[in-house]
């Protein structure tokens, strides 16, 4: 099932929020979610565990929640990552910052609770933080854990780089030689700062060497939503069949047998141009009866249509009501061209459908336009030349009682009564534009006028 709201809980009252979009950056989770009010609710999780909710007006610029959402991997509701990560608990709890800090000290190593606290650099004051980054550190400082220190040191210059503990252990001997270590790659102890590793590949993941590391970091954590989330602007960025193959294929893994659609659009929209992809969403959009986004795509892509994908589009045409208030105009024609080429016998009911969905709004001038691309093809002529023939002879008094049961043939009645009433007292004694007058109103369920008319009939033919 979809999900689109999430439930959050302050002490007794809960609160049911529609999910905005979610950011996945590094290690974190951010879901953006607004109340009926507009109000905006940002629900974070270190990879995959729920830490705490706030609720904010403005992001601060260079935040660790504003770099997720320009930096990171954004998506939108529906989505399998989104549901996945939504779906372990029933409604997240809102908790202070003094206890959260306290759990992730007991949960997590002093370095990922130095990080994780940086997260929340809009909405608790920077002084606040930097104290608890600073008692992390000078803890592990008095236990002699100098490289956990160095580690802490290396979330702080992300932080705070202009920080004066940063200024104070920049030239500190005992740290200088991990800087030697890090800046040469020493696997051994780069093995043991993997938050270190990530930060440095995820900033050049589009360079093949630095994603398969990344994708490798992923695998060995088991990080299998996040590995997701990093081949999705992989894919768009490299544009090819092979990653494209490899995405699905862990989302195939990862979901079982999920909607795949809302992914496929979303590559779609980011910009990833494979044929196979084009041919995937069109299957999808079939598959789910979404005959307007199959026309848009067909036309946008100028995809060829095979047999099969023929003969689906004329069942989700056959369960549809065709108009041009439902389709746009031109992609009602793209629809026609298309079950023209396929020689399909339903291609002259849905022409007949589509002029008389356009008459409602538009001149006859403006369909004759419309129809140029249609001409010359068989099944559209008859169905064409009642169009040219109402044309001609639309501003002909003589020609009113034609006109009228041309507009009939559309299923234009009032319009038709329009034409037969004319011509009515233009042939004052020719009972036969009474008789199409006591046939449109009795068609439109106007008895009285039905009746009226019919008895008139009657009349005339009598008298004749």
């Amino acid at each position: 099932m979809s999900i689109s709201t999430v439930t959050i809980k302050d002490k007794q009252e809960s609160r049911q929020l529609e999910i905005k979009r979610m950011a996945i950056y590094k290690q974190s989770k951010i879901v953006e979610a607004s109340d009926e009010q507009g109000k905006n609710y940002y629900i974070f999780f270190y990879n995959e565990q729920y830490l705490n909710y706030v609720s904010s007006e403005k992001i601060t610029k260079r935040s660790h929640v504003s770099d997720s959402f320009q930096k990171g991997v954004t998506i939108t509701p529906p989505h399998p990552i989104i549901e996945t990560v939504l779906s372990h608990q029933p409604h997240f709890k809102k908790q202070s910052f003094n206890d959260l800090f306290k759990k992730l000290q007991q949960q997590y190593t002093l370095q990922e609770t130095a990080l994780i606290a940086s997260y929340f650099e809009s909405f608790i004051k920077k002084d606040k933080l930097l104290a608890l980054i600073k008692t992390l550190f000078y803890k592990e400082r008095r236990d002699g854990k100098l490289l956990s220190c160095y580690r802490i040191l290396q979330v702080l210059k992300d932080f705070a780089p202009n920080h004066n503990l940063v200024d104070a252990f920049s030239g500190d001997i005992q740290f200088t030689k991990y800087d030697e270590r890090y800046k040469h790659g020493d696997e051994a102890i780069l093995a043991k700062d993997p938050i270190y590793v990530e930060k440095k590949l995820y900033s050049s993941k589009h360079h093949d060497h630095s994603f398969h590391k990344l994708e490798a970091i992923y695998n060995r954590q088991s990080r299998h939503l996040d590995l997701i989330a990093i081949y999705i602007p992989r894919v768009v960025h490299t544009q090819n069949i092979d990653d494209y193959r490899t995405l699905l294929s862990l989302i195939s893994e990862q979901f079982g047998d999920v909607n795949t659609l809302p992914i496929l659009e979303d590559l779609y929209k980011r910009g990833l141009e494979l044929e196979t992809l084009h041919h995937d969403l069109l299957d999808a959009y079939m598959e789910f009866g979404k005959l307007e986004d199959v026309l848009t795509l067909i036309s946008e892509k100028e995809l060829a249509l095979e047999p099969s994908q023929y003969q689906e589009l004329v069942t989700i045409v056959k369960q549809k009501e065709i108009s041009a208030d439902s389709i746009p105009p031109e992609e009602l024609r793209k629809l026609i061209l298309t079950l023209c080429e396929s020689k399909d016998d339903q291609a002259s009911d849905i022409l007949h459908q589509a002029v008389t969905s356009l008459l409602q709004g538009h001149t006859l001038s403006y369909i004759l336009e419309w129809a140029k691309p249609l001409r010359g093809i068989p099944t559209a002529e008859p169905i064409l030349q009642n169009v040219d023939e109402m044309n001609d002879i639309s501003e002909d008094p003589n020609q009113q009682r034609r006109l009228g049961e041309l507009y009939h043939f559309f299923q234009h009645h009032h319009q038709a009564i329009e034409c037969m009433s004319w011509d009515m007292e233009l042939s004052k004694e020719d009972p036969q534009p009474v008789q199409w007058l006591a046939k449109l109103y009795h068609e439109l369920g106007m008895e009285e006028e039905h009746k009226a008319y019919q008895q008139l009939y009657i009349d005339m033919v009598k008298r004749a």
